[in-house]
């Protein structure tokens, strides 16, 4: 299948929701609350999302068939939200694919385009934070370089249950 990456446009909002609602549910299903993925809700992703996209220090991509149809989002903020990183460090704030379209090469395309330009605007790395019972996501990152930054996490409350994130680092994107 033929993917074209380019740059998320105020069309995509609603499709770009529905894969952040679609890929939390399948992907964070036995892993977060199911009241908490059940709840989730198109229509407020999309208010986040018409936000998002307005904001100047944000860049989406999407991933688009030759068919015009979305299948993935990967969403960056330069430069991190994060305090203490660096002022040379990028965050990779989502990376989803829809549920139907994974393992078929969105989220390896999105990527790879996603620190090309990084590399090409002059960022030294780039952060993310990935649930570590989320082994497929784990995995996926690693084979781009990203290594988990050992004692850095996040833990935070959801639904009732203790959820921790781990903070993964690409070390040098000009290694990519």
């Amino acid at each position: 299948m033929h993917l074209n990456v380019r740059q998320a446009s105020r069309g995509d909002v609603r499709r770009i929701a529905e894969i952040h609602v679609r890929s939390w549910q399948a992907a964070y299903r036995g892993i977060l609350p199911d009241d908490l993925l059940d709840s989730l809700s198109i229509s407020e992703r999309e208010l986040s999302w018409n936000v998002l996209l307005s904001g100047d220090c944000r860049l989406t991509l999407v991933a688009e068939r030759s068919d015009g149809a979305l299948t993935g989002f990967c969403s960056l903020a330069t430069p991190s939200r994060e305090e203490g990183v660096g002022e040379e460090t990028a965050e990779i704030g989502a990376l989803y694919v829809d549920p139907d379209h994974w393992r078929m090469g969105a989220g390896s395309a999105m990527l790879s385009a996603a620190l090309e330009k990084l590399d090409a605007n002059g960022w030294r790395d780039a952060i993310l934070w990935v649930l570590p019972e989320n082994r497929p996501a784990l995995a996926f990152y690693e084979r781009f370089g990203f290594v988990v930054e050992q004692g850095i996490e996040k833990r935070e409350e959801r639904s009732g249950r203790s959820v921790i994130r781990l903070r993964i680092r690409l070390p040098a994107l000009r290694d990519a």
